[in-house]
């Protein structure tokens, strides 16, 4: 939060420029503060975890911030910080978000809920009001529901989801808002914790980060080749844990899949249309925000706003100057132009 002793902030924040290296292992390396701090979620210690972007596309400095507080539920935040709303659901882990296609200026968001190890889809509106608890949907197979990303693309709508034990559900949705179910699909198994999942639909592959070991791609698509590739993995200089994923879409298959790296407290930048890695980034204290350390949940939007020229980044905060946890938004030109 407000940092009080500005003189001293400043002198360890120079101590930091003056020592930064420019590069990490063979990418390129920056620092960045952030801009903007979201308040504090309600649970004290272990509380703050994943985040969606409601874009607005009528309004984009109306855009919101969805988020999970996963010992009390979900968290709205306006694009400066301010808590809106919120709504006392259960032990929401992770969350994603569409827009609807049947229902204006509407966007349904599916959650992880552990009180009920179920997988909740909601109707939310455009100004972050949740309207309706369209389905909850216990899912017995998983063992504590953890990780959870939509796909979609013009004819399919998918749920990937995510437990401790390293399996992973694809689960199909009928995207119909009034009668809405899922369906089982398929099971993908890992050797270890999975969390982190994002869909890239120009390409029809779902990410998946396996913590201990590293981020993989997959065909979306179940009827197609299921074998898994190592796209990335943990080295001396990234150390697992890697924790949440988000795709940046700068549109015709441009932008970036970006990934946090628990265990060396910053952020990677891979190509979206390569996958190669290009830049490592940490969120560092600025004179009056504090930067982030072991990060679980990130998002990222190209969305323009007034504040945000060229989209931001988001990215849970595990240490927030000893209050609760939060969630600090960076300019994405303050990473790459």
């Amino acid at each position: 939060m407000q940092k009080f002793n500005v003189v001293i902030s400043f002198l360890f924040y120079l101590s930091l420029n003056a020592q930064e290296p420019n590069t990490f292992g063979s990418l390129l390396y920056k620092e960045v503060t952030a801009n903007v701090e979201t308040e504090p979620v309600f649970a004290g210690d272990d509380a703050a975890d994943d985040m969606c972007i409601l874009e607005n596309l009528n309004s984009p400095e109306k855009s919101l911030i969805i988020s999970s507080d996963k010992k009390y539920g979900i968290i709205v935040y306006d694009l400066d910080g301010v808590k809106l709303y919120d709504y006392e659901v259960g032990r929401i882990n992770n969350v994603d978000i569409l827009p609807s296609r049947s229902i204006q200026n509407k966007y349904i968001v599916a959650g992880t809920n552990r009180t009920y190890n179920s997988i909740d889809i909601y109707l939310f509106n455009s100004k972050g009001k949740l309207e309706n608890l369209i389905l909850r949907k216990e899912i017995p197979s998983l063992k504590d529901v953890y990780g959870v990303t939509f796909y979609r693309d013009e004819f399919n709508t998918y749920l990937f989801i995510s437990d401790k034990k390293g399996n992973v559900e694809q689960w199909s949705y009928n995207k119909d808002e009034v009668n809405s179910e899922i369906k089982f699909v398929r099971k993908l198994k890992f050797s270890s914790l999975v969390e982190g999942l994002v869909a890239d639909e120009s390409k029809g592959k779902i990410y998946i980060g396996q913590e201990r070991k590293g981020i993989w791609e997959l065909n979306a698509f179940p009827s197609l080749d299921s074998e898994k590739r190592l796209i990335f993995k943990k080295s001396k200089n990234f150390k697992p844990d890697f924790e949440g994923l988000a795709l940046r879409d700068d549109g015709n298959g441009e932008g970036y899949l970006i990934a946090s790296v628990q265990g060396s407290n910053g952020y990677l930048i891979i190509d979206r249309k390569s996958l190669d890695a290009k830049i490592f980034f940490r969120i560092i204290d600025g004179d009056i925000i504090d930067g982030t350390t072991e990060t679980d949940g990130i998002d990222v939007t190209s969305i323009k706003t007034p504040k945000f020229p060229n989209g931001f980044f988001i990215a849970q905060d595990d240490d927030n100057d000893g209050l609760n946890q939060n969630f600090k938004l960076v300019d994405w030109n303050k990473i790459l132009k």
